[in-house]
């Protein structure tokens, strides 16, 4: 540098801030000035340059000290940033809002391209997603239970032995999982993961990616297991808000279910019983009086186990108390008596499962007998409970118009969500269809093995019925 131009060794595009701060110190001002230098490898580092005049021997001279300051800068921005992300977490009701947060402070507290946060339901699903650096349709790819369930494959045994994890070919290894390309289209390779943990539960994961060859520092992976500390307290309270709203919800429907009960269902009674008195007490010669007053009594009828089957939907305790079983009745006796289609009664014993498969099976039946009515126009439909040696099966089988199973239906999500209803319960769902062909669900749960009497022998085979083609 000797004998050469200060400026030539500053980058041009931070040029003119030299100018000026020279010119602050010629002027008696000696504020520090953070900037940018290199290290021989090429590495960025922040540098505070404090200058000074000094007169010597008629000349002036700038006297300038240049000291490394990215430790403490890195500090600095990374106390500021678990300070947000605490203050996010405090006063946010949002919890998308408070893990966007998040993902933001972990690009201001590392070297990180993108960040994100996801947020697991009870079964491991991704119910919160937020991120930062990342284009809104990753975010959606995010989303997919397929790209959680890849991530969670790759690094369950590693997270189990450490609180963070860094890889440095993490894209290699997704894109090895999916198959494919990994749909964020950035220059980045290693990428540091951490478990969101809450009372030794681990309930999500924060993700940061680094630019290629950049491998996070340690202190970077301390920040960002602080963070991940942050997140697991906002889902912790994102699932105390979303039960306490639940709760709520459940005492509402509940006092719907009573008002419904003691008002409309009482009167729809009170009308089916007066028409039915009026209707016996009829000439055998008043057939023109007659046809009306039996469509008013078909009508309050059909009403009247539609409002049964709505109030049952309105207490989901009533599952637990009435049963499987009669809670399909109800179903079919609405959708027999309103539609006029036929359909018998479930006959079978109530199979041994636990609640939550119940709804499962009961949600599933439910849609599948409605599609029956609205979509497939069946004139008969068939619905089959049958508990197995280690199954549970439910059938509905209708003789309507059919479709492809296999094809695409937007903005409909009732097949979706009967497929995520069984597998969450453990199960699988079957549809068999062809158009003008009727259609046949089926979905199998596993049931809990019952203990045999003691002297029956534990191994017998189980019988099972024949399935009536579609």
């Amino acid at each position: 540098m000797v004998g050469q131009d200060f400026l030539r060794f500053i980058p041009e595009r931070h040029r003119q801030t030299v100018r000026t701060h020279m010119a602050d110190v010629r002027g008696g001002m000696s504020e520090p000035l953070i900037g940018f230098g290199s290290r021989p490898d090429g590495s960025e580092i922040e540098l505070e340059v404090r200058a000074t005049m000094l007169d010597l021997h008629g000349e002036r001279f700038f006297v300038r000290s240049v000291r490394d300051v990215t430790e403490r800068q890195r500090q600095a921005r990374q106390a500021a940033a678990l300070a947000q992300a605490a203050a996010s977490v405090a006063t946010s009701d949002s919890i998308e809002a408070v893990i966007d947060a998040i993902s933001e402070c972990a690009l201001a507290g590392t070297r990180a391209l993108a960040a994100w946060v996801k947020l697991d339901d009870e079964d491991h699903v991704p119910r919160w997603v937020g991120a930062a650096g990342v284009p809104d349709s990753f975010r959606e790819h995010l989303r997919s239970p397929d790209a959680a369930s890849c991530v969670r494959f790759i690094v369950q045994e590693a997270l189990a032995a450490r609180r963070v994890v860094v890889y440095a070919d993490w894209r290699q290894q997704i894109e090895r999982a999916l198959g494919s390309e990994c749909p964020l289209n950035f220059p980045w390779q290693p990428a540091a993961i951490a478990r969101l943990l809450h009372r030794g539960e681990a309930v999500g994961l924060l993700t940061a990616i680094f630019r290629e060859g950049e491998m996070p520092y340690e202190a970077e992976t301390t920040f960002l297991a602080a963070l991940a500390d942050q997140a697991a307290i906002a889902a912790a309270n994102a699932r105390l808000l979303a039960a306490a709203r639940e709760k709520v919800a459940l005492r509402e429907r509940q006092r719907l279910a009573r008002e419904l009960h003691d008002s409309v269902s009482q009167s729809l009674y009170a009308i089916q019983a007066g028409v039915q008195i009026a209707r016996e007490r009829l000439g055998q010669d008043s057939a023109g009086i007659a046809q009306p007053i039996d469509y008013v009594l078909r009508l309050a009828e059909a009403s009247q186990a539609e409002m049964r089957a709505l109030i049952f939907e309105l207490r989901p305790e009533a599952l637990e108390t009435e049963g499987l079983v009669a809670a399909l009745n109800r179903q079919i006796d609405a959708v027999r008596a309103k539609q006029g289609i036929s359909a018998q009664t479930i006959t079978s014993t109530e199979p041994e499962l636990p609640i939550e498969v119940k709804q499962a099976l009961y949600r599933v039946g439910r849609e599948a007998l409605w599609n029956a009515v609205k979509h497939a126009r069946a004139r008969r439909v068939d619905v089959r409970l049958e508990a197995y040696g280690d199954s549970v099966e439910l059938e509905i089988a209708d003789d309507g118009v059919g479709f492809d199973p296999d094809g695409s239906f937007p903005g409909h999500l009732g097949l979706r969500s009967m497929h995520e209803r069984a597998i969450g319960a453990g199960g699988s769902l079957e549809i068999v269809s062809a158009r003008g062909g009727g259609t046949r669900v089926v979905v199998r749960v596993p049931s809990a093995p019952q203990s045999p009497p003691q002297g029956e022998r534990t191994s017998r085979s189980v019988s099972r019925r024949p399935r009536r083609a579609a």
